[in-house]
């Protein structure tokens, strides 16, 4: 009797895209202000080596943990929400702490835009929590991996 392993739960696909795309793009935005001579770019705005490295590093932990999850290697379902705690929980925290320490003192229209990156990183925190701590998820990683040798005639070498 062949048993057939879980199939690979949609929303581990849903949070695994949404964390790529978010660090991809944060990738993109470090590379151009680090590369970019526009002159309208304040020099304040540009990120430090220390800066620089955690951006990118979060960032690249996010993506290899997201793809490593999806290949089902048994560590990175937790390293893949531990860097989506970390990646997303720093840039929630950024904005909060802008809103609480500028107070009124910030623009009108900034003070929205800061809630609603929170919200969002927020909401991207428990979509994480959700696809990786969910029964289906845990099906899916528990779940006996195919074996990878295989007789000419394709029925397994078990």
């Amino acid at each position: 009797m062949i048993s057939s392993a879980p199939s690979r739960p949609k929303r581990l696909w849903a949070a695994a895209i949404i964390n790529v795309l978010g660090a991809a793009l944060s990738i993109v935005g470090v590379a151009y202000l680090l590369l970019s001579s526009n002159p309208n770019i304040p020099e304040s705005l540009r990120p430090t080596g220390f800066t620089t490295l955690l951006a990118l590093g979060t960032s690249g932990l996010l993506i290899v943990a997201s793809a490593l999850a999806l290949l089902r290697v048994q560590f990175a379902r937790w390293l893949m929400l531990a860097a989506a705690l970390v990646f997303f929980g720093i840039l929630a925290y950024q904005s909060l702490s802008i809103l609480v320490s500028s107070g009124s003192s910030l623009p009108a229209a900034v003070a929205p835009k800061l809630w609603a990156n929170v919200v969002r990183n927020t909401s991207e925190i428990v979509i994480n929590a959700w696809a990786l701590l969910s029964p289906k998820t845990a099906a899916f990683f528990s779940g006996s991996r195919p074996s990878q040798s295989f007789k000419a005639d394709g029925s397994s070498a078990a």
